[in-house]
C-alpha cells in the first residue's frame, strides 16, 4: 500500500462475492475479512467488496459482467496465491481475474461445466451430500437440482459412494472458461494498466476456500511480477512442476495466449531487495 501510494495512487483492496455462508453478500463478505484481518487500521487502506450490495456490475458480453468497483478503477495490481484446484488444475493470475473480478452470474457461467453427475443407483442415503450443499440443489430423496446447482462440487468432494461424482472433461472445460472471461475481463476494461504478482509459497494442491488438512506439492519459490498474465502463470507453473499438478495446468494459460492475452516466452529477472 505504501509503495502504490508512493507512485500516486490510492489503493483499496477487493474481492467478489459468491459462496453462501460467508461470502455471498458484500455485508458476509466485509465481516468474512475484518474477521481475518483486513482492516483498514492494518492494510492503511479501504476493503471494498467490488460487486456491491447487490451484485452490481457491467455488462461487457453475453456471459461476462465485470464488477462494478473494478470496471470504474483506474489501475489493478492482481495479487494471487498459486496452488493447485481439483477442478481447474492451476489457480493463479488468469483464475484470479475470471473469478475474482466478475459478479456471481459470471462466476456460475464458468462455474456451469463443473457440476456433477447424478447417478442414483449408487447412492447409499448417507445425506452428507444434502448437508453440505448451500444452494439448496439436492432433494431430501437426493436428487440433483441442476438448475440451483453452481459446480461448486462440495457434494462430490464428500460424496463416498461415487452417486455424485466431477464431469470426466470438467478440468479443460473451466480452464477455457476461465481463459475466455479473463480475455472478456481484461480487454473491456478502460484501463490497461495492470500488473499480475503471483506468490509462489505455501503452496497446496487444493485452492484457498477448500477445507483440507494443509499439504504442500512445492518448497516455497518466490514471488513472481510481470504486466503478461500469460507469462508469469506459465513461469508459476513450471517453476513449481507441471507434473504436481492434477491434470494439465496449462491448458488455461495456452488459451489466453490464443485469445491475445500474452506470450509463452519469458525471462525470469531476478530482484533483490
Amino acid at each position: 500500500m505504501e509503495l502504490l501510494k508512493n507512485h500516486g495512487g490510492d489503493p483499496f483492496v477487493t474481492d467478489t462475492t459468491m459462496y453462501k455462508g460467508k461470502r455471498y453478500t458484500a455485508m458476509d463478505y466485509y465481516r468474512t475479512a475484518f474477521d481475518h484481518g483486513f482492516l483498514p487500521s492494518y492494510l492503511d487502506c479501504p476493503v471494498i467488496i467490488a460487486d456491491g450490495l447487490k451484485d452490481e456490475g457491467v455488462q461487457v458480453n453475453e456471459q461476462v459482467e465485470i464488477a462494478k468497483s473494478i470496471y470504474d478503477s483506474d489501475a489493478m495490481l492482481v495479487v494471487s496465491h498459486a496452488t493447485g484446484h481439483s477442478a481447474s488444475s492451476f489457480g493463479g493470475a488468469i483464475k484470479n481475474v475470471a473469478m475474482g473480478c466478475v459478479t456471481k452470474s459470471t462466476k456460475k457461467y464458468q462455474h456451469e461445466v463443473t457440476k456433477p453427475i447424478w447417478n442414483p443407483d449408487l447412492c447409499t442415503d448417507c445425506d452428507k451430500c444434502r448437508q453440505i450443499c448451500q444452494f439448496d440443489a439436492i432433494t431430501e430423496d437426493h436428487e440433483l437440482i441442476i438448475e440451483n446447482c453452481v459446480g461448486c462440487e462440495s457434494c462430490s468432494y464428500v460424496c463416498e459412494s461415487g452417486a455424485l461424482k466431477s464431469p470426466d472433461d470438467e478440468s479443460d472445460k473451466l480452464q477455457k472458461r476461465l481463459a475466455e472471461v479473463a480475455h472478456a475481463v481484461l480487454r473491456n476494461l478502460p484501463y490497461t494498466n495492470c500488473i499480475f504478482v503471483n506468490f509462489l509459497i505455501d503452496i497446496t494442491p487444493f485452492c484457498d476456500c477448500a477445507e483440507f488438512t494443509p499439504e504442500y506439492i512445492s518448497l516455497d519459490i518466490g514471488v513472481l511480477a510481470s504486466n503478461d498474465i500469460v507469462a508469469v502463470d506459465l513461469a508459476t507453473i513450471e517453476l513449481i512442476g507441471n507434473h504436481k499438478f492434477q491434470g494439465d495446468p496449462t491448458v488455461q494459460v495456452r488459451e489466453a495466449h490464443r485469445k491475445g492475452l500474452g506470450v509463452l516466452e519469458y525471462e525470469i529477472v531476478k530482484v533483490r531487495l
